[in-house]
């Protein structure tokens, strides 16, 4: 099938951005028509054909696409407030529509009625993103979703991401790897991060990222409440997020202009500009070697792990080698749990567990355990995905990387193992709930560990030095 400019150029770049993802461009599917096929619940009654542009699905990941080929006035790129309502309105709004339907209908069904395929069965789907694309530069209006959230035109839980084809097209070239892109694309449609940061043009933002991580601090009770497990929040948590304020981030596209005009040139003169970058991440390894494996949900285990400062991702560098270096006296398997629940969206939490295994000790066995433990580990914490690594003890090369999405009850043999994980508030030691902050360039390796306390004074004060004169 011929795709229209905009429609080809669009799926050129997310194929690029998400590599060995299944694409469905121009795409008829069905919905309910009215209440009673709603409550029916199954699409074979639904009636009511509709279209949508792009449905790309890679393992545990959906994204959903609109383009909308609206020139945007020269008021509205001027700021002229009427005119941004007017433009702004009718392609957000419209592309929120188009895609939050398609998405409500996989979260509510699991399953999509698509025309001239049949039933498409979605129930592994995890985790939505729903993006605009327009073929016009957006400039300033990129980023004024903000004004159509305060307006009631857009509902915080169905924000598309709102880009122009150009900006993500040089977002594509920028990306070190497809994990910081969706770590981008889950930070990028962040409710409160379209209220939070305010910049020129989309490009703006994306630099922001790889520079300080375009994190927004959680509300830490409710991060609590989509977690009641977790300890009360700490007094630095929430200083954290009563402290944070707007902010405006200004220009920052020098050096990418410069890189951009300098980076194909065959003038022998021109000295080439250095491309903008990110600080390296501890994990980068780990996270391309998990994609070159073709793990199951590779993509978004490496954007969970991409998501920790550089000190919580050296720690999590650090714990299979922790677990290496002590064995069991036993000769057993050990492992450890680490849950990341820096979110108020329960959805969004994940589990990670790292496995060693021991010799005498086949990896079958060690798969299955491992299996097993994630299963009930996710079920006591409530929490959709996990992902399991097992590390050979003789070796401590990683063996195998296991992904579970497993939402529904758990099996006799899973339900029994439930009774020998540990409790709970054993983990708290653990936790990183507000890790995911980038650090600066300046500071890529962990911060270090605390000084030791001082020594209690002794009872007796010591006399005072006189002060010397100057």
């Amino acid at each position: 099938m011929t795709l229209p400019l905009l429609e080809s150029r669009t799926h050129d770049v997310l194929d690029r951005l998400l590599p060995g993802a299944v694409h469905r461009d121009g795409l008829q599917y069905y919905i309910p028509a009215n209440e009673r096929e709603l409550n029916s619940a199954d699409p074979l009654q639904y009636t009511k054909r509709v279209e949508g542009d792009h449905l790309v699905i890679l393992d545990d990941l959906a994204v959903i696409v609109e383009d909308k080929a609206v020139a945007l006035s020269a008021l509205s790129k001027g700021g002229k407030t009427a005119r941004i309502k007017n433009d702004l309105t009718g392609m957000v709004t419209k592309a929120a529509e188009q895609s939050g339907r398609l998405r409500e209908l996989i979260e509510r069904d699991g399953v999509v009625r698509i025309h001239g395929e049949g039933l498409v069965d979605l129930s592994h789907i995890r985790e939505i993103h729903t993006i605009a694309v327009s073929l016009d530069d957006l400039t300033s209006v990129a980023t004024a979703t903000a004004d159509l959230v305060r307006a009631g035109l857009l509902d915080l839980d169905n924000i598309p991401w709102t880009v122009s084809i150009h900006d993500l097209d040089l977002i594509a070239e920028l990306v070190e790897r497809p994990a910081q892109f969706l770590l981008y694309l889950r930070r990028r449609r962040n409710p409160d991060t379209t209220v939070m940061f305010t910049a020129p043009d989309e490009l703006d933002l994306f630099l922001h990222f790889l520079e300080a991580g375009l994190w927004v601090e959680p509300d830490p009770e409710q991060v609590r409440v989509a977690f009641p497990w977790m300890q009360a929040p700490t007094t630095g948590e929430m200083r954290r997020y009563r402290e944070q304020m707007p902010a405006y981030i200004t220009s920052r596209t020098d050096p990418l202009d410069a890189w951009f005009y300098t980076k194909d040139s065959a003038d022998p003169g021109v000295v080439k500009a250095p491309k903008p970058s990110s600080t390296p991440s501890p994990l980068a390894a780990l996270v391309d070697e998990i994609q070159a494996r073709g793990t199951y949900g590779w993509l978004s285990i490496g954007a969970t792990m991409l998501e920790g400062s550089s000190t919580a991702q050296h720690k999590m560098l650090g714990n299979s080698k922790d677990l290496l270096k002590n064995p069991s006296a036993t000769g057993a398997p050990r492992n450890l749990t680490v849950p990341i629940t820096s979110t108020v969206n329960p959805a969004e939490g994940w589990v990670l567990v790292w496995w060693t295994r021991p010799t005498g000790h086949t990896l079958v066995q060690i798969k299955r355990a491992a299996e097993e433990h994630l299963r009930a580990k996710k079920y006591q914490l409530g929490v959709p995905r996990g992902v399991a690594f097992i590390y050979d003890e003789d070796t401590g090369a990683l063996e195998d990387v296991i992904y579970n999405g497993h939402i529904g009850e758990l099996t006799a043999q899973e339900s029994a193992r439930l009774t020998t994980l540990k409790p709970i508030e054993a983990l708290h030691g653990r936790l990183h709930p507000n890790a995911k902050k980038a650090p600066s360039r300046a500071r890529s390796s962990p911060s270090r560990p605390p000084a030791a306390r001082p020594k209690p004074k002794r009872k007796a004060k010591a006399k005072k030095r006189p002060k010397r004169k100057r």
